[in-house]
């Protein structure tokens, strides 16, 4: 029923409400559309997998569906039910319906029984072709198969395993040394009297396959050679699907080419010295970058950076970028030589900063050299870097500081995708050293590890988990580059406090120290795929000693848009330490 009109205004504006009114009167006349409800009384664990996939359950919002079509809807859901139930190992189910009317409305209850589950009572698998016989025959590879298989005697049937199974076995002898290898046959035979399933599986290996030549297209700006330094592959080396993914990453970590798609002809007829199809898509020699952002640590910035990858004529790639924000002006170039026969790169770098931080004025210049190596999940890099700043605090005489140290970096990246991470761990530990002499001071050395762990959780949640701990030892701080040194707070540290003003203070400015150790835990909601909220908790401090060392907390929730521009984070934490609270906004662009 319409709610009665209660006053209309004057002239035209008066009949737009009375138009609008009645059209909201007509509306409140019409018939409501038809709909009905359904419940399963009974599904218990299945209730999802039914919502799923039952049809009156996808219909149920359809305002065409009469009481015909429901009917004929709900004498159909028994059997969709125990088809359904059968996947899952039930295949002598109970199901029954009815189809009331309350109220004015179509209520389909369905009583479900899933009774008795098949449970497998024996597997058989056997093997066939070059790995059960011949030269290639490997009996302890089998056996292994036999033990790795992911359905035991004893445990529940269900379709899905049994598919997940098969494919995990056929899939490690296609991935090493049979990529010919084929299910020949496979067989679940269900005993609905004994509630009992029997597995047979007949697997082809298929003949042994062996590497030939590198076969190179697509490569007309860069050289032949330098894909050779990067191919540990030999003619004759087994066949190996990871060491077409290493080949694959080598080249495509040195940033020469758009894409690159390393593949072989599976051929059972052909399968020794089968020729490697290495196809490849160059990206431009040069690159012009221009980016501008914001962000609450640094203010708003401009950033120019220039790509040369075959400077010099050579097949050397630069770098050099230039930054200026409120922070930070900073020109810096690298430059990378091509990998050397074993695939670790050779590169150089130089910097020249000036910093404004905390009431820390610093002039600082880096240069180094390092050798990286070319596996990017388990990365070692080797070097030596040159340090020399100039530190003005307020009030104090200029302090000129300067270092010579050797560096070892190791960093492990289990994450499902290296570019874009949802789940996984990156770990990383950093070691420096340095003798004290014509450059040192005092003896340096320098140990920093960090890690961050990714984890997907049940309905849409994910956590996100990091942490830092670094030290200096032997020399004091007043002779140490403030590179070397440690300072926390800001975005992307210790929210609640603002850019790196957890430190050492010192004549009225924050200064680096020389221990640090942060944690953080965060939890993200994802609202939608661009969309997701946050709440964190952060802690962590820096200086001069772990006798001084008083955790500084900050708690917070926050907001993440995977925005057209880049990714954009809005976080407001409360800093325990200042009673404040304080906003953390960051979004950048590069075109």
């Amino acid at each position: 029923m319409c709610l009665p009109l209660l006053a209309a205004g004057k002239g035209w504006s008066g009949c737009r409400r009375l138009i609008a009114l009645g059209w909201l009167c007509l509306l409140c006349q019409l018939p409501p559309l038809y709909a009905y409800t359904v419940e399963l009384e009974g599904a218990g664990q299945f209730s999802k997998l039914l919502d799923e996939h039952l049809d009156i359950r996808r219909h149920q919002d359809d305002p065409n569906v009469g009481i015909d079509e429901l009917q004929r809807l709900a004498g159909r859901t028994p059997q969709q039910i125990r088809e359904l139930l059968a996947t899952q190992g039930y295949f002598s189910p109970t199901v029954s319906h009815e189809v009331t009317q309350d109220g004015g409305q179509q209520r389909v209850r369905f009583t479900i029984d899933p009774g008795v589950p098949t449970r497998i009572a024996a597997v058989e698998i056997r093997f066939d072709g070059a790995l059960a016989e011949g030269p290639d025959a490997n009996p302890q590879r089998m056996e292994r198969l036999r033990r790795q298989w992911g359905l035991k005697p004893g445990e529940i049937f269900a379709q899905s395993a049994w598919t997940d199974a098969k494919n995990a076995l056929l899939k490690n002898l296609l991935i090493r040394d049979f990529p010919a290898a084929t299910i020949k046959h496979s067989e679940a035979r269900i005993d609905p009297m004994q509630h009992s399933a029997t597995l047979t599986l007949a697997i082809d290996s298929g003949p042994a396959f062996t590497f030939g030549e590198l076969q190179v297209e697509g490569l007309e700006r860069y050289s032949r050679g330098m894909v050779d330094r990067l191919n540990t592959i030999e003619p004759g080396e087994r066949y190996s699907q990871e060491k077409l993914n290493e080949l694959q990453s080598r080249l495509a970590d040195t940033g020469y080419f758009r894409s690159v798609f390393p593949s072989v002809e599976i051929d059972p007829a052909q399968p020794l010295l089968v020729p490697i199809k290495l196809t490849l898509s160059e990206n431009r020699r040069q690159r012009l970058a221009l980016g501008v952002g914001v962000s609450t640590d640094t203010g708003a910035g401009v950033q120019v950076k220039w790509l040369d990858r075959q400077f010099a004529g050579r097949d050397w790639r630069f770098e050099s970028e230039l930054e200026l924000n409120r922070e930070t002006h900073l020109l810096g170039a690298d430059l990378y030589l091509p990998p050397i026969s074993n695939g670790w790169t050779p590169s150089f770098n130089a910097r020249t900063e000036r910093t404004n931080t905390s009431g820390e004025i610093n002039d600082t210049v880096r240069t180094g050299a390092r050798l990286t190596s070319p596996d990017r999940r388990n990365e070692q890099a080797w070097g030596v870097a040159f340090f020399a700043d100039r530190q003005q605090l307020p009030g104090l005489a200029v302090n000129n500081r300067q270092a010579l140290i050797a560096t070892y970096r190791y960093t492990r990246r289990t994450v499902n995708n290296l570019l874009a991470p949802r789940r996984g761990y990156v770990a990383s530990i950093e070691l420096g050293a340095g003798p004290a002499g014509l450059i040192n001071e005092s003896n340096i050395l320098l140990m920093v590890a960090r890690a961050t762990w990714l984890k997907p959780l049940p309905r849409r949640w994910q956590a996100v988990v990091r942490g830092q701990v670094g030290q200096v030892f032997l020399a004091e701080r007043s002779v140490v580059p403030g590179d070397l040194l440690f300072r926390t707070g800001g975005a992307q540290s210790v929210r609640g406090y603002g850019y790196n003003s957890l430190g050492v203070a010192q004549s009225g400015a924050v200064v680096g120290g020389r221990v640090v150790a942060v944690f953080s835990a965060e939890m993200v909601y994802r609202i939608t795929p661009a969309w997701g909220a946050a709440f964190f908790h952060d802690a962590g401090d820096a200086t001069d000693a772990w006798r001084d060392f008083d955790l500084k907390h900050g708690t917070g929730v926050g907001a993440r848009w995977r925005s057209p521009i880049g990714p954009v984070n809005l976080d407001l934490a409360y800093g325990h330490a200042t009673g404040k609270p304080q906003l953390h906004f960051s979004v950048g662009y590069v075109f």
